[in-house]
Formats: C-alpha cells, sequence, structure tokens
C-alpha cells in the first residue's frame, strides 16, 4: 500500500518541527482575517457566518426540479441552492432537438428557455439565499439572462439577488462537456462577465477544477489548473475589456473536490486562498484587500462514491464534508451514498444534507477558526501543494497560459495519464479501497439502493413535445425582431458585448438553441451544433441566410 500524496510526496511516519524549520507564522499563514489568507478570511469564522449548506438538483422537468428545492429546503438545505443542466441544454440546444427527445431532463435540468425557469423558481424566493445555476459553460449568458428578466417580472431589484450562473470555458477540457468552439464560448463568458461588473451585479463566475479532479487530475495539478484559469479569465478582462482589477476580483469563485485524503485537502485549499492573495497582490496589483479574497465552495467528491457497498459511502461523504469544514470554505454541496447508482434519492439527499448539519452543530469543527493550524504534518503539506502547484503554473505558462495549454491537448493529455495511473493504483492493490479492492462482498449481499426514477409524465419526450407546442403560442414577430438584432450584433466582433441583445431576445421567450443559432450563423457556424436541423426562421435581414 503507497502512503504518499496523490502527486507523489512520500508522507513520513512522524512529522516534528525539523520538518518545518525556518517556519515564519506571520508570512506563511497569519491571523484568520489577515494576508495571505491560508487561515480564512474572518476573523471569527463559522461563529460569524455558517457555510451554505446545499444539495445540487435537477431531473425530470423544472416543475419536477422545483419540487426537490423545496424539498430539500425542507430537509435543512439553508443559505443557497444549486441547480445543474442536464446534457442538452449544456450544448445550448432545445428540448424538442431530436438528441433532446432523448436526453431531456436525463441527469440535469432542462434549462432552454425563460419559460423553464419560470417553472423551476415558482415560489422560490429570488433573495435571502444564493442561486447558483451550472452544467457548462455554454449557457452562461442565457441563465443570467433568465435571471434579470425574472426579477424584473418580479419586480426585485438585481441588487438584491446574488450568487452564480456564469461558468468558465475551460471546463469542456476537464470532463464537463458542451460543444461550442472554445473561441465561442470564451467570447460569450467574457460578455456576461464583463456586464455583471459594470453594472454591478452580483453574480460571481465558477472556476471550476471539481471537473479536473472528477476526471483524475491530483491536487497540486489542479492548483496549477485553477490559477492559470484566474490567471487567463482576470488578464483578459483588464486587457480586452478595460477593466479595473479590483473590479474584477468581485467575480470568481473556486469550486474545488474534496476527496478521501483528509489532511491533504485541507492542505490544499489553505495553500489556494495563500495562492490567490499572492497573485491579486503581486501580479495584479490589487489595491483593495477584498480583492485578496477568493471565495471556494466544496463538492464532496463523487468519483470516490462506489457502485460497490454503497452505504460505506456515508462514511465517505462525512469524512469529505469535515474535511471541507475545517479548510474554511465559503458553501458545500455533498455527493451522496447512491451517486454512482442514480441521481439522488429522497433518502440518500436526506443523509447527505444531515451530515453537513452533523459536522456543523455536533463536532465542534466550527468552534475554531482552522483548528488544524500549527501542526507539523498539516503546514509541510500546505507548503508542498502549493510547491507543486506553482511547478504546474510554471508549465502552463512556459505553453502561453491557459488557452495555449489548452489548443496544445496539454491538459487532456496531462489527465488521462493521471486517470490512468489512479487506476492502475486500484488494480494493483497499491491504493486500497474498501468494497472495491478490499473487503469486498458477494454481489448477493450488497446493500440494494433505492433509485430515483424520473416521473413518466416528464421523461425526455414528453419534455420535448411541450417545447414544440409551447413555441407556436409566443409572439412569433417579436421572436423574429429580436434574433435579427441579436444576428446583427454578433457580427460586429469580439469586443462587441452580446448581453444587452441576449436578455431582449429571452425577454419574448426566444431559446437557447435559438439564440445560440443565430450567434453561431453570424460566425459562420452551422445554426445547430449537430448539423441535424435547420434555422426556423425566414427572417427579412436573413438572420439564418
Amino acid at each position: 500500500m503507497k502512503r504518499e500524496t496523490d502527486y507523489g510526496y512520500q508522507i513520513k511516519p512522524v512529522y516534528t518541527p525539523k520538518d518545518i524549520e525556518g517556519f515564519d507564522y506571520q508570512r506563511a499563514l497569519g491571523d484568520p482575517g489577515a494576508y495571505p489568507y491560508a487561515r480564512g478570511y474572518h476573523e471569527t469564522g463559522y461563529r460569524s457566518r455558517m457555510w451554505t449548506q446545499r444539495m445540487t438538483a435537477g431531473l425530470g422537468s423544472s416543475s419536477d426540479a422545483n419540487k426537490v428545492l423545496k424539498k430539500y429546503r425542507e430537509m435543512g438545505q439553508r443559505g443557497g441552492m444549486q441547480v445543474i443542466h442536464d446534457r442538452v441544454s449544456c450544448s445550448n440546444i432545445d428540448s424538442d432537438h431530436p438528441l433532446g427527445r432523448r436526453e431531456a431532463g436525463i441527469l440535469g435540468w432542462p434549462g432552454s428557455s425563460l419559460l423553464e425557469f419560470e417553472e423551476l423558481m415558482e415560489d422560490i424566493p429570488l433573495t435571502g439565499q444564493s442561486i447558483t445555476v451550472l452544467g457548462s459553460s455554454a449557457p452562461s449568458p442565457l441563465r443570467l439572462a433568465y435571471l434579470i428578466v425574472l426579477a424584473e417580472k418580479r419586480g426585485v431589484a438585481l441588487s438584491e439577488i446574488h450568487g452564480s450562473v456564469m461558468e468558465s470555458p475551460f471546463e469542456n477540457y476537464m470532463g464537463q462537456t458542451d460543444v461550442q468552439p472554445l473561441e465561442l464560448n470564451l467570447k460569450l463568458f467574457l460578455d456576461v462577465c464583463e456586464y455583471v461588473i459594470r453594472n454591478k451585479i452580483r453574480m460571481r463566475a465558477a472556476i471550476i477544477s471539481q471537473h479536473f479532479q472528477e476526471s483524475g487530475g491530483n491536487n497540486a495539478q489542479a492548483l496549477g489548473v485553477v490559477l492559470s484559469m484566474l490567471k487567463e479569465i482576470c488578464g483578459r478582462l483588464i486587457d480586452e475589456r478595460g477593466l479595473d482589477f479590483d473590479d474584477v476580483a468581485t467575480l470568481p469563485y473556486e469550486l474545488v473536490t474534496v476527496g478521501s485524503r483528509f489532511f491533504e485537502e485541507i492542505a490544499k485549499i489553505r495553500a489556494l486562498r495563500r495562492m490567490w492573495a499572492k497573485l491579486a497582490r503581486e501580479h495584479f496589483k490589487a489595491k483593495k484587500e477584498k480583492s485578496c479574497h477568493l471565495l471556494i465552495a466544496v463538492h464532496t467528491s463523487g468519483r470516490t462514491m462506489t457502485y460497490q457497498q454503497p452505504l460505506n459511502n456515508i462514511a465517505r461523504c462525512a469524512i469529505q464534508t469535515l474535511a471541507g469544514a475545517i479548510a474554511g470554505c465559503t458553501a458545500l454541496d455533498n455527493a451522496t451514498f447512491d451517486n454512482a447508482h442514480a441521481e439522488p434519492s429522497e433518502l440518500a439527499a436526506r443523509m447527505s444534507l444531515n451530515t453537513q448539519h452533523i459536522v456543523a452543530v455536533e463536532t465542534g469543527a466550527t468552534d475554531v477558526v482552522d483548528p488544524l493550524a500549527g501542526s507539523y504534518f498539516v503546514e509541510l503539506l500546505t507548503d508542498k501543494v502549493e510547491e507543486e502547484g506553482y511547478k504546474m503554473l510554471a508549465k502552463i505558462d512556459e505553453l502561453g497560459g491557459m488557452i495555449a495549454a489548452v489548443r496544445k491537448g496539454f491538459i487532456t493529455d496531462m489527465l488521462n495519464q493521471e486517470a490512468n495511473k489512479k487506476f492502475l493504483e486500484i488494480e494493483r492493490k497499491e491504493r486500497l479501497v474498501v468494497g472495491v479492492n478490499h473487503l469486498v462482498i458477494p454481489p448477493d449481499e450488497e446493500f440494494e439502493v433505492p433509485i430515483q426514477e424520473v416521473p413518466p409524465d416528464s421523461n425526455a419526450e414528453s419534455i420535448a413535445r411541450r417545447m414544440e407546442q409551447w413555441k407556436k403560442t409566443r409572439d412569433q414577430a417579436a421572436v423574429r425582431e429580436r434574433l435579427s438584432r441579436l444576428h446583427g450584433d454578433a457580427k460586429k466582433g469580439d469586443r462587441f458585448n452580446l448581453m444587452p441583445a441576449i436578455i431582449e431576445a429571452v425577454r419574448v421567450y426566444a431559446t437557447a438553441g435559438e439564440i445560440s443559432g443565430v450567434i453561431r450563423m453570424a460566425r459562420g457556424l452551422s445554426y445547430d451544433p449537430f448539423e441535424m436541423i435547420e434555422c426556423p426562421f425566414e427572417l427579412h435581414q436573413t438572420a439564418c441566410a
């Protein structure tokens, strides 16, 4: 059995002061609430504010997802909600697309129109909680437009709404895919970020290392990759969009995955806070101390939830939740014990939310800020993972930055190699996983997981037929006029912000497929990314020509 970190550092049996010789408390850590923020951003930690306790929703129709969100609130979801798109709307196609008829509402919310968002949020307040809707980069501008239009309809000031609806385009190369070209996703992502900053909307952009690690990447690689993503995106918003860094710094938050290597995961999050603080102050010359704060949300690792002996996953989830809490995360959503089998059942969701509350109120973990500070082992691990993270950042910088690294295949090659390495370690029993290669039981002794099923009236074909019929009821002239304007704007170059035109198109219920389609056509691409349908409009400005 290996006794080393996932990035190869050999772990000794005992750690002493000699292992952190020369350790400078003020330089390396500082007090909670003080630079370089390894110990967190608030002096009193969770005593002043608990992390956002949430679960991810999205399965079946929008009304099904709405019911789940309400149920999660009854179960103990506090501070925020989180919804994930289905694969159809992740690709900016509609539920009545030929592919949508097979997959709409499967493994996510079918969010391809304002109508769907209105149903998703029925009787759910836009204020008093963070609203997070993610899934892939492509729908980012649409999600913001949905939120803006619905807020206007309800008479809610945008200044009172907060959360995250934007997702960076790099996740497409880390296991989370949509079908839009990188250049188009990047342009639209910068558009939506610029619009949020200039209009002082309190929406954050998700810069996600979760997908990277769930696809096999190790902790040190994840730190290098996320710092490179942040450096690339912030740099472009400053250099290409003319924004000030202290305004840009209010935008990103990082979603990390936390696995079962307890001390390593805590060290990673502590190192990430320190690395961002240094990047903000030294590279971007931050003028405001707040700019050195990076909000960090945790997703306990779905990759570690095994198909075999699923009740073991309850223990894994508890360990990972405790690690996220001790590390000082801002928000947390759990994987569930049935994660490898299906979308969360009510029982599994309740267990995961209860796990967060047990950690919060029963363990004492929230009584003290950064309780492992000063541990010879944890401080050494924090230094080591930071050191290796900087080596990865330097490699990406040598390639020309994150976009260049993606285009050259560096990121996908690295992930493939690391995933293969982890697979071989388990196969050779160098890494033991209970129920998989250690303490295996016969199949007939396995616990039978209660499967969460999609209701019969909410299957993909039903969702598709509904979309098909609903499209006929809209003001067709208004839809054509707004799409014509959007098509014209999309021809004005990458620096021309499309958000105003997208919002106006969403306001008259133009769909994701239609909005994305005319933007694609203006850029010389096919209306449909899968080239299975034609543009349905004959517009006088030949938006579909």
